[in-house]
């Protein structure tokens, strides 16, 4: 148990009996949910962690056969939990780790509640005529090939645009400094990982209520995702925020916050429902 706590480097904060773990998105760590936590901890148990080569989890653990996939992250998900709560726990997964949230819960569903993804996707590249993922396979390309050449040069570029809220540089800019700290190669082989993920025929064996927050100017994952998720997921609902692009909780914690408290479940949804 001392590996793992050590290996994702986890925090454990507050004392209530619903357990609520926050996991990061792509090019961040657990610092990324500082607002967030601050306004949960009073009434939830929260254990926190940076993804198996991110923030300050242990770099040496980080294997590349084993995160090749985000298939790698799942089992560490699944240890985490292990380590960390006997209870099931909700998970509150922002981008890739809501998706990773669902790949654990299909290995090991008596380790959750349910999931809240916030802004995830199960496949980022167009798949036509029938599916919009947001990308063509050439600018993921293009995005990673910016990452092994200029991997400062991506992280300025990228950072504005999935902040979207031009009118508060500084939030992009601290963005760019998240994407700017994590190691390069490990982040661009995350990214890979990441971005040529595609779990659509697996959505319909999730087998635990998922809500989905969203936001409608979001770059990396747009509405059409979004709804795609809560036709194929067995038990989904989504939500709108009042917020703008890929990253709300740095724009607007508290709306993501209330999407939270708002989302979490007392009994099954009744279907693809949107708040």
């Amino acid at each position: 148990m001392q590996d793992i706590i050590h290996r994702n480097h986890v925090q454990i904060l507050g004392e209530g009996d619903h357990t609520l773990v926050l996991a990061h998105g792509f090019g961040c760590d657990q610092l990324i949910w500082q607002p967030v936590a601050e306004a949960l901890a009073p009434d939830f148990r929260l254990v926190l962690f940076d993804l198996t080569g991110c923030g300050r989890s242990d770099l040496r653990a980080w294997n590349r056969d084993r995160h090749a996939s985000l298939h790698g992250y799942a089992e560490d998900l699944i240890e985490v939990l292990a380590a960390t709560t006997r209870a099931p726990a909700t998970l509150v997964g922002h981008s890739v780790s809501g998706v990773i949230g669902m790949l654990a819960a299909r290995k090991a569903p008596e380790r959750f509640r349910q999931i809240v993804a916030i802004g995830p996707s199960p496949r980022y590249v167009n798949d036509p005529p029938d599916y919009h993922g947001g990308f063509e396979e050439s600018d993921i390309h293009a995005l990673l090939n910016m990452m092994e050449h200029n991997y400062f040069e991506w992280a300025g570029y990228l950072s504005p645009l999935a902040m979207a809220n031009s009118h508060r540089p500084e939030l992009a800019d601290r963005l760019r400094r998240s994407f700017a700290a994590a190691d390069p190669v490990i982040s661009r082989k995350f990214a890979e990982a990441t971005f040529f993920t595609d779990i659509r025929d697996l959505l319909s064996s999730v087998p635990v209520p998922v809500d989905i927050l969203y936001t409608e100017q979001d770059v990396i994952v747009p509405p059409e995702v979004v709804h795609y998720l809560a036709r194929h997921l067995p038990d989904c609902r989504i939500t709108r925020l009042n917020a703008t692009g890929h990253y709300p909780h740095m724009s607007n914690p508290g709306a993501v916050v209330e999407g939270i408290l708002a989302s979490l479940r007392t009994g099954p949804a009744t279907g693809p429902l949107e708040t």
